[in-house]
């Protein structure tokens, strides 16, 4: 049956003839162009049907950047023989160049491992998230899939901020938790302080808390042993109405869009139709499986299961994360906590050069295959030509974003430096609220009852002895102390509410400067609240340049138009006139910096004589240079443009 497979591709040249077809494909098999090995390759089937629901354990590892999370998820893989056991085994999830380099995750990956026990295999699905507070929604929806975590801290640097953020994430979702001290191996290691740590803030008991190594692989077999015995079994049940969760994607060029789903409730085969409760569309399940951590086909996904979905979806943007699926015939209930993706960072990204605005635009539609979060809108600016204003989850969002376009495309961009969306409550009835995203979209302050700005509470966690200097620091971020705690006897954690508009330009580099890099941070938005914000204006000899405006608060525009006009100041070149830079707010001059005329030597040609032939020259120069100011025009060059607006 051989020659079939070669049918599609002959059959232009041979006619329709089944014995030319066979001919041929035996020939070529003969000649050795197609092998035994090929012939008989079967796609493999990692079957899991067999385990009972009840020896199926959902579970994701969080913990703080550079705390061991994709170390330890490797020696799971090794443990569980889902990978061989290779000294070149690391971070075997983190697929991306970005996450390798940065020791960060950003997109979701799942891993099914069987654990062989004396009362029969275990099946143990491993959700790994992201570990930034940017991506937090996606990590509460794959959250939502597992009924236990894994919580790691590092042994020698103890709870972070974001270790106590991830904690109350998974308390909220009533997952159990597993602490799990890593890193033991260390001479640097205190695992009897940071156990202490942990007891104090989250209320462990001292037994409970597991030390292992992920470098060394110890303690592996006995966190395998509580995984499997501490952390519930999903509770749905196969002969329901079928219902998954949607919890991440990526797109593949050759079967479009793939789903990474857990089954809550029923069954899912291929050839089901399934319906999608967010964008009320149908679909055909073409393929499915399990990841281990390679894709492997099965027959079927049941309740509790973990594993991946091919649709034919052709845009990422279908595929919502936090999403329903369900059959078409059988309704169901959507399942609590989904949201769209908002994003809460806007930044501007134009090609270093307008020739590679092509190149630069298909890179962009490839990314945003891979990221339904990210919003894409034409933009164009008069300094730095066409662009667009691209919106982000977050600060590392944008970066993660720049570095991805500028290694796996090696296109050159410039990304302006970002803000965040504010709102504008009008006293019109037909327009009640305004969203602003850049500084031309600033409406007439005649008609504005108030504006609003994103706020955020804000987790910092750091040595005492640098407590003076933080706390100095937030306030002059126009911050609102909430809360302070000692962890121990030497660690601080304090809370503040603070704009999102002072976190995302350099809060965090600052913070990390002040506290000799030992301070880390943490966000969570919670909302809006009332602010004063006006829009600052750069005037050139009286005209304004539009591309130069921005908004800031009302304490800071005198500060930030000094900023302004002194950089532009050594920035612009002497001209043969006086070039006068302002700072303006409605019309009122904040700011004036100006950059001296060039000036020629009039009277070099004068050897003594009466004073008024000097005069008379110096005139005639002065009033030139008037005439020349009011019919000349100051040219900004392309660098004065690049230093102001690039971050």
């Amino acid at each position: 049956m051989l020659y079939k497979k070669l049918a599609p591709t002959v059959c232009r040249h041979l006619g329709k003839s089944t014995r030319i077809w066979r001919n041929v494909c035996c020939s070529v098999q003969k000649n050795g162009l197609i092998t035994e090995k090929q012939k008989e390759e079967k796609p493999k089937v990692f079957e899991v049907s067999d385990i009972p629901q009840e020896n199926i354990r959902n579970f994701s590892v969080i913990a703080h950047v550079d705390h061991g999370k994709s170390t330890l998820a490797d020696r799971l893989l090794e443990h569980t023989g889902a990978i061989a056991q290779n000294s070149k085994n690391k971070q075997v999830l983190d697929k991306l160049q970005v996450e390798r380099e940065r020791g960060i995750t950003v997109k979701a990956q799942t891993a099914s491992m069987v654990h062989h026990k004396n009362n029969g295999k275990f099946l143990l699905n491993l959700i790994d998230t992201p570990g930034h507070v940017d991506f937090n929604y996606e990590v509460s929806r794959s959250l939502a899939a597992c009924q236990g975590v894994v919580l790691v801290v590092d042994a020698a640097q103890g709870v972070q901020a974001q270790t106590v953020a991830n904690f109350f994430l998974a308390m909220n979702a009533n997952l159990t938790v597993i602490p799990v001290l890593n890193k033991v191996d260390l001479k640097s290691a205190a695992p009897g302080r940071v156990s202490k740590q942990l007891e104090n803030v989250f209320g462990f008991d001292k037994e409970e808390i597991l030390r292992v190594s992920a470098k060394t692989g110890l303690g592996i077999e006995a966190l395998i042993e509580r995984i499997c015995s501490k952390i519930p079994s999903p509770s749905g049940k196969r002969k329901d109405p079928f219902k998954a969760l949607l919890f991440d994607s990526w797109f593949d060029q050759y079967r479009g869009v793939i789903c990474l789903v857990a089954l809550i409730d029923g069954s899912l085969k291929k050839g089901d139709r399934i319906y999608s409760l967010a964008t009320k569309e149908t679909y055909d399940v073409i393929d499915l499986g399990v990841l281990n951590p390679t894709e492997h086909a099965t027959s079927n996904l049941s309740a509790g299961q973990v594993g991946y979905v091919v649709t034919g979806m052709r845009r990422t943007q279908e595929a919502l994360i936090g999403d329903t699926f369900c059959s078409p015939t059988k309704a169901v209930h959507p399942l609590p906590g989904f949201r769209r993706p908002k994003p809460m960072v806007f930044a501007g990204i134009y090609p270093t050069d307008q020739a590679s605005y092509v190149a630069l635009r298909l890179a962009i539609d490839k990314l945003t295959l891979n990221d339904s979060s990210v919003t894409v809108h034409p933009d164009n600016s008069a300094a730095l030509g066409q662009g667009w204003r691209i919106g982000f989850l977050g600060v590392l969002h944008m970066d993660v974003f720049r570095q991805r376009l500028e290694q796996e495309y090696g296109i050159s961009v410039i990304v302006t430096t970002p803000n965040v969306p504010y709102k504008a409550i009008t006293r019109k009835k037909e327009l009640k609220e305004i969203e602003i995203l850049t500084p031309s979209q600033f409406p007439d302050i005649t008609i504005v009852e108030q504006f609003l700005e994103p706020i955020v509470t804000g987790t910092i966690i750091f040595p005492e002895e640098y407590m003076g200097r933080i706390i100095t620091l937030c306030q002059s971020k126009r911050g609102e102390q909430l809360d302070m705690s000692y962890l121990d006897e030497t660690r601080v954690m304090l809370k503040y509410s603070l704009p999102l508009s002072e976190v995302v330009i350099d809060f965090y580099d600052q913070l990390k400067s002040i506290s000799s890099g030992y301070a880390s941070f943490d966000y969570e938005e919670t909302g809006y609240q009332e602010t004063k914000i006006t829009k600052l204006d750069i005037l050139l000899n009286g005209k304004p340049v539009d591309a130069l405006s921005c908004i800031t608060h009302e304490s800071q525009t005198k500060t930030v138009g000094k900023a302004l006009c002194a950089k532009l100041k050594e920035l612009i070149p002497r001209q043969l006139y006086e070039v006068v830079i302002q700072g303006a707010v409605r019309g009122k001059i904040v700011a004036r910096e100006s950059v001296r005329p060039l000036r020629k030597d009039v009277t070099a040609k004068c050897y003594g004589g009466d004073i008024t032939r000097k005069r008379k020259l110096l005139d005639k120069q002065k009033e030139g240079k008037k005439k020349l100011k009011k019919i000349g025009n100051v040219e900004l060059p392309h660098d004065a443009f690049l230093s102001l607006l690039k971050r």
